[in-house]
């Protein structure tokens, strides 16, 4: 993501020379001693998800630090998402993630997911969308992505600390999703927040990450991150705006499915769902492989009663992400609950 809009120093020559090899080199360095937090209020893995990681592959090929494909080509940030459209509308903060002054802000594009490439061309250039960039001392920068409207509260000049609020999580700019990206520079060129290395590192290269030990930035090959129940046929747009059926469902419902959306789906893994019913019994099992890889993938698998009606009860439903790694399977599980009454 480009910075947004460079303000040139009025400093004389000779003071800003003397500015940046005393003062500079001088100050602490905030992002590499005291480490970088998260650009928003949330509990990771919890809350909010990384949906994209840093692509260090230089190739028309994209692949994140550890050699997976948790990014795109050319993507130089990482993204955290929050769950859907309605957490976005109650407000989630993006906050600095250290200590620097504000250098530029931008506020005014609307909130609204880009699906096709007619409205990707409307905001070309301004693909970061409503954003915050903040120096660092040491030569170091952030970029805060897709802000919703009208929510900055800094201006150009102002001073912030690490967790100091600068907006709300929004829909601006080049995104289909809700979510801020947040782009580290070094002396103007892109870090991975992960490894402190350039993009032109490749993957497979390790390296110390900038991530506070406190806020459990680890990195995840794939996320689940929301599952959920519904009576029928679940609407993938209703969902991700935020419309669920939580229960309690009534016992005449016609189905019982259960859905869910996974960040970081690859060809090759498979997806399991399985329901209990109140006995403990499976009402359901059934997996399915995964055709291609995906940033984002919607699946479903339900019943139907084999009576009339649904036993009254609290029903489990689980999903697991299975994948092949190093020679050995991984498991990725999340479970929910329901009630028919």
């Amino acid at each position: 993501m480009r910075a947004m809009g460079w303000k040139r120093s009025g400093l004389p020559l000779c003071l800003l020379a003397i500015w940046l090899s005393q003062g500079v080199s001088a100050a602490a360095d905030p992002i590499e001693t005291e480490g970088l937090g998260l650009p928003l209020t949330c509990v990771i893995g919890q809350t909010c998800w990384v949906a994209n990681y840093v692509d260090v592959d230089l190739s028309v090929e994209a692949h994140d630090f550890r050699c997976n494909r948790r990014t795109y080509d050319g993507h130089d940030g990482t993204d955290f998402a929050i769950r859907d459209l309605a957490v976005m509308v109650q407000g989630v903060p993006v906050v600095a993630g250290a200590s620097g002054t504000v250098r530029n802000v931008r506020d005014g594009m609307q909130d609204v997911a880009l699906t096709d490439e007619a409205s990707r061309k409307r905001i070309a250039g301004r693909e970061c969308g409503n954003g915050v960039v903040i120096d660092h001392e040491g030569n170091w920068q952030t970029q805060y992505c897709h802000l919703k409207e009208g929510s900055i509260k800094v201006k150009a000049g102002d001073k912030v600390e690490r967790g100091s609020q600068l907006g709300l999580v929004g829909l601006s700019g080049k995104t289909e999703f809700p979510h801020v990206h947040l782009t580290v520079r070094k002396d103007g060129k892109a870090i991975d927040p992960f490894t402190n290395r350039q993009m032109s590192a490749g993957c497979g290269q390790e390296g110390k990450s900038l991530w506070r030990a406190d806020q459990h930035v680890e990195y995840e090959p794939a996320a689940i991150y929301n599952v959920g129940f519904s009576t029928g046929k679940p609407d993938i747009e209703a969902i991700r705006s935020g419309k669920r059926e939580d229960g309690p469902l009534a016992a005449t419902s016609p189905a019982l499915v259960l859905w869910v959306d996974i960040l970081g789906v690859e060809a090759g893994d498979r997806v399991q769902f399985r329901i209990m019913g109140p006995d403990g019994k499976p009402l359901l099992e059934q997996e399915s492989p995964v055709d291609r890889t995906q940033a984002r993938r919607f699946a479903f698998a339900g019943s139907r009663p084999k009576t009339n009606g649904w036993p009254a009860g609290t029903y489990i439903g689980q999903v697991t992400l299975k994948r092949t790694m190093d020679g050995r399977e991984k498991s990725f599980d999340v479970a929910r609950t329901v009630t028919i009454r």
